[in-house]
């Protein structure tokens, strides 16, 4: 059995606050399939835990964020906040030169203008997302008689690790 999966994206503010409804990206984009992703697991480094070292000891003085619960402390990742990760998106764009050229333009017109949320139904793991970095087009390439480029984008993972989509 072949499963197709979709991809989506949409526009967010800066907090993660959907600005449109979830588009997806092979049926908005002419002629863009996706391709493979790196960097999706990525966990950022922790921000918040602190160690200090001190000459008197041979253990490390350790800060760690922590929220109450029933007048407890209590540990969880949950409470930890992660630098940024990168991730590298790859699609394929396929069609004509001129219709290959014209989603090129439009898909990057849409995924550098502000922040974006990015699912898909084959892994359910959800990230925001902003592209500061180059966007990267291959040469034409060819599959048989099919030509076709690849497009690369690299994301800024704005939460430093992905999460569970939640479907509403």
């Amino acid at each position: 059995m072949n499963a197709k999966y979709n991809y989506y994206m949409r526009k967010v503010d800066l907090d993660g606050t959907a600005l449109e409804n979830y588009r997806n990206l092979e049926s908005n984009f002419t002629g863009l399939r996706y391709y493979k992703t790196t960097g999706l697991n990525d966990i950022g480094k922790a921000k918040n835990i602190y160690t200090e070292q001190y000459a008197e000891s041979d253990r490390l003085r350790v800060l760690l964020p922590t929220h109450y619960q029933s007048g407890s402390a209590v540990h969880s990742t949950s409470d930890i906040a992660n630098e940024a990760t990168t991730i590298v998106m790859t699609f394929i764009v396929i069609g004509s030169e001129s219709q290959r050229e014209t989603t090129v333009k439009n898909f990057e017109d849409y995924v550098r203008t502000g922040a974006h949320s990015y699912y898909d139904d084959a892994r359910y793991l959800e990230f925001d997302f902003i592209v500061t970095e180059d966007i990267k087009v291959s040469d034409e390439k060819w599959h048989g008689s099919q030509p076709y480029v690849e497009l690369e984008v690299r994301m800024q993972n704005l939460n430093g690790k992905t999460r569970v989509h939640q479907t509403s």
